[in-house]
């Protein structure tokens, strides 16, 4: 009996020791625009371990349909955006270089062996999307470096066969895979015909007006959202806008037409924008819906999606809402177990990378606050500082309840 009853003690230390780390940890990497830039350098530096020595791809296509593509491409893409943000010319090479590696991996035969070349455009829009968005970011990066002929020549093909494939559709949403469309991955390829007019001429600039005008005529009817999943015929809504899949569109809409992405986002935070015990999240339904997780979201738990709460760091971060994201980061900081090193940072032990790359993407954003914005205040958290409180006290109270009652009720004879 004493055996179970130190085992107990035992467990209840170790969870009173957790929740404490926990909400030490939330008040901690108060971080400036520079050290939030290395910080997120120490995540890619274990991404880039992951990738070119322990077969990282490979693993998560093992476990998601997309996953080789989306590891690489999100390597690549927050290289982008930190050699965008740093001036400094090693920092910049090495992010061109590393961009160069990821286009590589998602050009080459492997990855396009995963999509049906028969799809118009070829390999589908999400492969097509998000190879172009790369591609378009590289060439922000750096239009000029050796070889570059070659690949401003492929962004121009990509380009012309996402516009042609998209005049001849009869819905603004082109198709992933075989009769299967998804708004995010089309709005990932509009991000790189945006971004092609932003450095080029305004080719593209009627075709984007056009698609805009039509997607706002094809929103989820219930929250005047873009959809999750629609009919790649007409482009009707099959299933409504959800936390995985808004909170990436808008990051991507932002590129494409800030006005409407603004609208987009205050319709988003009416909706989807929480908070659980306290803390921001990102729900995976809109309100007055539920729904379990799937292959898209990741776990939902309390309603909340994980892979949209990522993601949603960019999102606020784009919108300006630098507080938000600040929040959002710490949260994810703090329950992602994160540890690091002087060479590397990483989440939850390294169990699952490519969690490790949607929050360096997402966290990439924020180095485009100009305002450097910086978390003075540790106020935020009190709710569940508070909550945090209650259960340590309940869990000891529960422990030491007979305890306490005998001493109660020896106080009470004495009287």
């Amino acid at each position: 009996m004493r055996i179970i009853k130190n085992t107990i003690w035992f467990i209840q230390l170790t969870t009173t020791i957790l929740i404490v780390w926990l909400n030490i940890k939330l008040c901690t990497d108060n971080l400036n625009r520079e050290d939030r830039k290395k910080d997120i350098i120490l995540q890619l530096n274990y991404l880039n371990r992951e990738l070119k020595t322990n077969q990282l791809g490979e693993r998560m296509q093992s476990i998601f349909p997309e996953g080789f593509v989306f590891t690489n491409v999100l390597y690549g893409l927050s290289w982008c955006e930190v050699g965008l943000a740093d001036t400094s010319l090693h920092t910049r090479n090495n992010a061109l270089n590393e961009a160069l590696f990821a286009y590589d991996q998602i050009s080459s035969a492997k990855a396009k062996s995963l999509f049906d070349p028969t799809l118009n455009p070829e390999n589908g829009i999400f492969y097509l999307g998000w190879n172009n968005y790369l591609l378009s970011k590289l060439l922000q990066l750096d239009s000029n470096f050796e070889g570059s002929r070659y690949y401003k020549i492929v962004y121009n093909k990509n380009c012309e066969l996402i516009a042609e494939a998209l005049m001849h559709n009869t819905s603004p949403f082109l198709q992933s895979y075989q009769n299967q469309a998804w708004p995010a991955d089309m709005c990932v390829a509009m991000a790189s015909l945006s971004n092609y007019d932003k450095f080029n001429d305004k080719r593209y600039h009627s075709i984007i007006t056009n698609w805009v005008t039509a997607v706002k005529a094809k929103v989820d009817p219930r929250t005047k959202l873009i959809p999750h999943k629609v009919n790649p015929e007409n482009g009707q809504t099959i299933e409504g806008a959800r936390g995985c899949s808004i909170s990436l569109i808008l990051r991507l809409l932002s590129e494409v037409d800030s006005e409407f992405s603004k609208e987009q986002y205050a319709l988003y935070k009416k909706n989807f924008v929480s908070t659980t015990f306290g803390l921001p999240s990102i729900d995976e339904y809109p309100v007055g819906l539920c729904g379990s997780g799937d292959i898209d979201s990741g776990p939902v738990i309390f309603g909340v999606g994980f892979a949209g709460t990522i993601v949603s760091i960019g999102t606020f971060s784009v919108m300006g809402d630098y507080e938000l994201a600040e929040k959002q980061y710490k949260t994810i900081n703090t329950f992602g177990l994160s540890t690091k090193d002087s060479d590397m940072k990483k989440y939850v032990l390294g169990k699952m990378p490519i969690a490790d790359a949607f929050i360096a993407w997402s966290r990439t954003a924020e180095l485009n606050n100009k305002s450097n914005f910086i978390m003075t205040s540790n106020f935020w958290a009190y709710k569940f500082h508070y909550i945090s409180f209650i259960v340590i006290l309940l869990l000891w109270v529960l422990f030491y309840h007979k305890t306490i009652l005998r001493k109660m009720q020896q106080t009470a004879r004495f009287r």
